[in-house]
């Protein structure tokens, strides 16, 4: 088994911009990070504080449109966000910052070979998309070292949403939220899951009630129960689609504004929070 774990939780930060779903639109997404004085045109790391972490809510790949009466607009194919994201995380490293990019449903599909997403333009050549996913391919490398769940400070980060039943589920096994990490590292890099990570994998990742599946959170009082056990006050997630970022149960922030242009949209918003205060910001196409 592998020993160098997916960080999971970080100290309180100053600043963190939230970066809903991306969809292969990868020049929206250096958009918002220009507008939000992360990097300037030159992809130099401009943010101030320098220690500033931008999480990046995954769904980085699968560009196709999903109106199909929508023109052609890609002009890079879509994993060229994974590439991108990780060369701006190292980046980042080297001024103070981090760039953290969660794994989506989207991302999962594509390790098992779903490509129902993908554009034809992205898509071009199954064979080699093959060979980038499969467990020692370029990009499965890559995905290996990025989390499912984070905690930074008091706020918790997940594609789709944690419940109280995925803590009932992990408590069964005496495991905590970071091992979800850990199976999601071991199953990518092809070691074998155990026995008894077989239901946390199958019943939190894989299942379309886990997290990165799920459209149906706890209700308020179960929500809370769950973010108090994990010593958070806020959930933000992607994955729901949502014509502007909203506040849910006093505790969950929805940020997938449909940001690529794969939705057609001609505005959409990201999460800047600075001092304890969330700000949310507008970007118009």
């Amino acid at each position: 088994m592998i020993n160098d774990d997916i960080i999971y939780e970080y100290e309180h930060n100053n600043r963190i911009v939230i970066i809903g779903d991306i969809h292969g639109d990868i020049r929206r997404f250096k958009d918002i990070l220009i507008d939000a004085k992360i990097i300037n045109k030159n992809i130099e790391w401009i943010a101030e504080p320098k220690n500033t972490i931008v999480v990046q809510m995954g769904d980085q790949v699968d560009s196709i449109n999903r109106d199909r009466t929508l023109g052609e607009w890609e002009v890079l194919p879509d994993i060229e966000m994974i590439y991108f994201t990780n060369l701006l995380h190292k980046i980042a490293l080297s001024k103070g910052g981090r760039v953290i990019s969660l794994i989506g449903n989207h991302e999962l599909m594509n390790t098992i070979g779903n490509y129902s997403y993908v554009s034809p333009k992205s898509l071009n050549n199954n064979y080699k998309r093959q060979e980038l996913f499969k467990p020692s391919g370029t990009l499965s490398a890559i995905l290996s070292q990025r989390p499912l769940v984070v905690k930074i400070g008091q706020l918790l980060f997940c594609h789709a949403g944690l419940t109280l039943r995925h803590l009932d589920i992990l408590s069964k096994y005496n495991k905590d939220v970071s091992y979800i990490n850990t199976i999601w590292k071991n199953f990518i890099k092809n070691n074998a899951i155990l026995a008894e990570d077989k239901e946390i994998f199958e019943d939190i990742i894989l299942d379309g009630d886990g997290m990165l599946w799920t459209r149906d959170l706890d209700g308020k009082e179960d929500l809370i129960k769950m973010l108090e056990k994990l010593g958070c006050v806020y959930m933000f997630v992607g994955h729901s689609v949502v014509e502007q970022v909203k506040l849910i149960n006093d505790h969950v922030w929805y940020t997938d504004t449909g940001i690529s242009r794969a939705f057609g949209n001609t505005s959409y918003q990201y999460i800047d929070i600075f001092n304890n205060q969330i700000n949310i910001k507008d970007v118009l196409a």
